[in-house]
């Protein structure tokens, strides 16, 4: 009798611990086909290793049989004393953040012990990601991402903020939405043979007015006087903020080239509209004032060789959108050399008929330096030489008026000299150096200030501005009560950018 009872209970644990092997068996293949990292090899992440799915079992059934009547696994143990991947189990030990797919996770990644430090920002379109790690927008090369850029600045600037001329806006002064901006983009890879590609852009905020095609001038064609506004308001502002279509591009590639047509960002220069891409909030008044922000028509781009790559194109003109203002008609050339793996040097220039800047040629060279791994350098040389703007831009004032006289230069040279230094993973602090010289007469601009990137997404730049003219001189367009811009001012700004 007591055998028999001795029996039953022997079979009763076996099946006991049948049932939970058996679990385990069945939670791990879940495991395993949700786990982005998970040991299969299978594209599809499918529990098809079952080797690898009963080894985990076997590991689960030891855990769980472990921790019968012990504590809970303490935070940062999920990995090496409690799970092996990322399930339920891992979650509550972990700050409830540890599956592959979690949007929260993935913003603000940190070192937990389940996993490593995040290195790239989280984007848009990682919302497409399932359960095993798969995308089918990434996958076929596609980007969904953006970002919010708000800011400070205390005095206009004389470049984006306050306008240049357009001090009526007042920008300055207060907090702003500088940029509300998404796009959505393909690349066309040539290394797979023929491939195809698309970008397009959105911006809204104060710097809206800086992306739209106003080379237009007048004319109510692509985002430009667009009506976005209503009938009351034909730009489409809304105070100082505006609408803008920057990009709008078809690429195809083979090979190793690449050619895309549409509306785009210009390749001159070293500084560029889009926030994220420059290391201050403050644009050069170089930029601002003596090169294209965009394009209409067709750039291609060829890489020679792991060291050199050459572009050439023909545009309608500067800043327009699908519209030849003034017969706009000029080239655009360049090329990029990376002669070692410290020193690049990068010529664009582009010569012709600019439309609304007249007829000319402009010529930038940038040499990169890197002198440690921590120390940097870039500098840039502009020379712009036109005939003047039209005088259906200048209005009543005379075509080819200068920049003393109605805040656009008819010639100029820019010299612009940056160094920066990695502090640690998340600062980094740098200087810019700015002479500008205007049909005769010179301005300058000091900056310095770091950023400072907390997460993957989000940066952080304050910075202090200097500018000057040994002149003393000021642009047209300053209000009365704005005694001096370029003549002598100091402008604190700060502002934080969240990708996402």
């Amino acid at each position: 009798m007591r055998r028999n009872r001795i029996l039953e209970l022997v079979r009763r644990s076996a099946g006991a611990l049948l049932l939970l092997g058996s679990v385990g068996v069945a939670s791990d293949s879940l495991v395993v086909a949700q786990d982005a990292n998970c040991a299969c090899p299978t594209p599809s992440c499918q529990p098809q290793c079952s080797d690898e799915i009963y080894k985990r079992a076997g590991d689960r059934l030891a855990q769980q049989l472990q921790q019968m009547g012990s504590q809970p696994c303490a935070q940062g143990q999920c990995a090496s004393g409690c799970n092996s991947g990322c399930n339920a189990g891992c979650d509550s030990g972990c700050n409830g953040s540890c599956h592959s797919g979690s949007m929260f996770k993935s913003m603000f990644a940190g070192t937990d012990g389940c996993e490593e430090e995040k290195k790239e920002p989280w984007a848009l379109v990682d919302v497409f990601t399932d359960e095993c790690g798969k995308n089918w927008l990434k996958d076929n090369g596609t980007t969904i991402s953006g970002w919010i850029q708000m800011g400070y600045q205390s005095n206009p600037d004389g470049a984006f903020t306050g306008n240049g001329p357009f001090l009526n806006q007042r920008e300055h002064s207060s907090f702003n939405l500088n940029q509300a901006y998404i796009y959505i983009a393909k690349v066309a890879d040539g290394s797979k043979g023929f491939d195809w590609g698309y970008r397009a852009d959105f911006l809204f905020g104060v710097d809206g007015n800086e992306a739209q095609a106003f080379g237009n001038v007048n004319q109510k064609h692509w985002d430009y006087l667009n009506g976005w506004g209503g009938p009351s308001n034909p730009q489409g502002t809304h105070g100082p903020y505006e609408f803008a279509l920057p990009q709008l591009y078809g690429e195809v590639a083979a090979g190793n080239l690449s050619v895309k047509a549409g509306h785009f960002y210009t390749p001159i220069g070293y500084e560029v509209v889009t926030s994220p891409d420059n290391f201050f909030l403050s644009r050069q008044i170089t930029f601002y004032n003596s090169e294209p922000f965009t394009h209409t028509g067709a750039l291609a781009t060829y890489k020679v060789d792991d060291k050199l790559t050459v572009i050439g194109g023909y545009e309608l003109g500067w800043d327009t959108g699908f519209y030849q203002y003034n017969k706009g008609s000029m080239g655009i050339g360049g090329f990029t050399y990376a002669a070692t793996d410290k020193t690049t040097l990068t010529y664009a220039g582009g010569f012709g008929n600019f439309g609304w800047r007249g007829e000319g040629a402009i010529n930038s060279f940038i040499l990169s330096q890197k002198w440690t791994d921590k120390l940097m350098s870039v500098h840039q040389f502009d020379v712009l030489n036109t005939s003047g703007v039209p005088t259906a831009v200048t209005g009543s004032g005379p075509a080819g008026a200068n920049f003393a006289t109605n805040g656009i230069a008819g010639d100029s040279t820019g010299l612009i000299n940056y160094l920066f230094y990695e502090i640690d993973a998340k600062w980094k602090a740098g200087s810019r150096l700015e002479w500008y010289k205007a049909d005769g007469v010179s301005y300058n601009t000091f900056t310095y200030g770091v950023n400072y990137k907390p997460t993957a997404n989000l940066t952080i730049r304050p910075e202090m501005r200097h500018n000057w003219s040994p002149a003393g001189k000021n642009y047209a367009g300053a209000l009365p009560g704005i005694n001096s811009v370029y003549g002598h001012s100091n402008i604190f700004g700060v502002d934080a950018i969240f990708k996402f």
